[in-house]
Order: C-alpha cells, then sequence, then structure tokens
C-alpha cells in the first residue's frame, strides 16, 4: 500500500510541474505583478558547492540578474541524497523566499527510504525544470560487446551484469527500470559515491558496464551502446535508442533532470513570478552555452521527465498486481 502511496504522488509531480517552455498551467499573469520580493530569495541545493545543481544555480542567479532587481543567494545543505536539504527546505515558511533546487536523487531517495510522500513529495510544488540529460548504458571503448544486445545475449546465456553507477539515482531509474524488463535478464547494481570511482571501477574491470549520460563519453574512455532519449543526440547519432533495438519506447522517456520546486502553499504570484524570470533566462544565449559545457552537456526535450514519471506510475503498478 504504501508503494502504491508513493506512485500516486510521483504521478502528481507528473502533472503538477510546469515545464521550461511555458507549457502547463501557470497563474495569471495579475498575480505576478501583485507580487514583489520584498528580501533576499534562498535557492537551497541539494548537492555540495561545484556539483552540477550548484553550477547552474550558480550561473542561473548571475544571468537572473539581467532581468530583475531580486536577490538570490543560493546555498548548500548536501546529503543523503537530496533529503537533507528537502527536509530543510520543508521546514521553511511557505512564503516564497525558499527556493528547492533538486535531481531524481531526491526522489528516488524518498522511495528508497519509504518516506511519507504526502510530506517529502507533494509538500512541494514543482515549478521550472531547467534541463534534462539521458541516460544511457555505457562500456570500455575496448569492450567485448559491440552492441546493446551483445550486452543482452551475454546474460541470457547465464552470465550476471555486472552495472556500476553514480550514486544519484540511476539504480531505480536504469538498472531496475531497464534490465529489469527484460525477460532472462540478470544484473547487479553496484553504487559509487562519485563519477570518478564509478568509471574507475568500469574501466578497471569491476563492472562490464555502467549506467551514465551521453557528456561521459567525452570525458572518459567509453562508448554507449543505447540511449534513452527519442531524438538522436548531437556526436552520437550512430547509437541507438530503445524504441530502434525493438524495446519500449517509454524506456526512451527516462532522463535525468534538475529543477526548481516551492513549499506547497507558496504565494501563486510568486510562482508566476519566478517562471517568468526563469523563462528568460531560459531563452539567454548564454545559459545555452552553459547547459552544453557542464559535464552534463546535453540538453533534451522538457517533457521527458513527465514521461518519466508516467514510466514510474506504470511500472510500479505492474509491480504491485
Amino acid at each position: 500500500m504504501k508503494k502504491f502511496l508513493i506512485v500516486l504522488m510521483l504521478c502528481i509531480i507528473a502533472v503538477s510541474f510546469v515545464y521550461a517552455g511555458g507549457s502547463g498551467e501557470k497563474a495569471t499573469a495579475g498575480a505576478a505583478e501583485d507580487w514583489k520580493p520584498s528580501r533576499p530569495i534562498t535557492i537551497m541545493n541539494h548537492v555540495a558547492a561545484g556539483g552540477a545543481m550548484d553550477l547552474y544555480s550558480r550561473k542561473w542567479v548571475e544571468l537572473a540578474a539581467k532581468y530583475t532587481d531580486a536577490t538570490f543567494v543560493v546555498d548548500n545543505n548536501s546529503g543523503a541524497s537530496g533529503l537533507t536539504a528537502g527536509e530543510w527546505v520543508l521546514n521553511q515558511d511557505a512564503d516564497g523566499y525558499t527556493i528547492f533546487a533538486l535531481a531524481p536523487t531526491y526522489i528516488d531517495a524518498v522511495i528508497q527510504s519509504e518516506l511519507d510522500c504526502s510530506e517529502y513529495v507533494d509538500g512541494f510544488e514543482y515549478v521550472y525544470n531547467l534541463m534534462a540529460d539521458p541516460y544511457c548504458v555505457l562500456v570500455p571503448t575496448n569492450s567485448q560487446f559491440n552492441t546493446f544486445q551483445d550486452l543482452i545475449e551475454w546474460s541470457k546465456q547465464g552470465n550476471v551484469i555486472t552495472l556500476s553507477e553514480p550514486n544519484y539515482g540511476a539504480k531505480y531509474i536504469d538498472a531496475v527500470q531497464v534490465f529489469g524488463s527484460i525477460k532472462g535478464v540478470s544484473y547487479k547494481a553496484i553504487s559509487y559515491e562519485s563519477a570518478k570511482k564509478n568509471f574507475a571501477a568500469l574501466l578497471g574491470g569491476q563492472t562490464v558496464a555502467s549506467v551514465g549520460n551521453p557528456g561521459d563519453t567525452k570525458k572518459y574512455d567509453v562508448r554507449a551502446l543505447v540511449i534513452g532519449n527519442p531524438t538522436k543526440v548531437p556526436g552520437l547519432e550512430d547509437i541507438p535508442n530503445y524504441k530502434e533495438l525493438g524495446y519500449s519506447e517509454e524506456l526512451d522517456n527516462i532522463s535525468m533532470w534538475r529543477g526548481y520546486a516551492v513549499r506547497k502553499g507558496s504565494p501563486k504570484g510568486m510562482v508566476t513570478w519566478f517562471q517568468g524570470i526563469c523563462d528568460k533566462v531560459a531563452a539567454d544565449r548564454l545559459y545555452d552555452i552553459l547547459s552544453k559545457c557542464l559535464k552534463r552537456c546535453f540538453t533534451v526535450e522538457n517533457t521527458n521527465m513527465k514521461k518519466h514519471f508516467e514510466y514510474l506510475l506504470k511500472e510500479q503498478q505492474e509491480t504491485q498486481e
């Protein structure tokens, strides 16, 4: 029953998140005009200083200064895969002066810890998706597996796929949903506390494959076997997606997103005002350049996040049956 409630809350997120580009419902323009900040607004990151979300938030604040006189203060409260920051934000007033900068890591941590989703998930209003980065299955460039199907057939012969993963929620998102959905495949997901240690394990032969993102093919001596994205990723056009390989196209809509949320009950005027600034920053040429330069550098369709949660819902419902 608890898992069903978790899934229900995830579905609520899917339909309530307002995506970059203006889709989704927003409060009226009049409401935004009625709300103006009178003191600094804190953006609380779920990662330590220097993490991807931290870099995005700090650059976002720099660019936002071109479009508003409001003061934003970026802070960090890392730990417990985002739960530490999430709990801190939930303990603040729902007055619009605290913004939660989060990623799927937080949602995964709530699920794995079996926390009350009515508080930890539905306690937020998810107001803006900054970007999304597709997941892919990676192997060393000298791997015996030339294709994704080679890896699958190898496992069906009685071998276990040891899958390394940076500790940002990939196990729940990728290992379970991808390899767990293919009959006859055995896998074991092994988490590492950082991307550096993750790929050291892969390249050192401790695992045969890894969960990652397209940008990792430029940082490490690895290549992608499959990329879960509806469209081709620039520079990796020869890598197939799951639909092309005959698997469910829903697997092509699982992504590593990053976005902003506020406590449920925050002023509607604040939400609309903030979304308006986000729209302007997202359209800024310098922000586009930033998105392409950071280590998670391939921006994909924002609708992927909604589809990701819809897939979680379906997968968990089937588990309950």
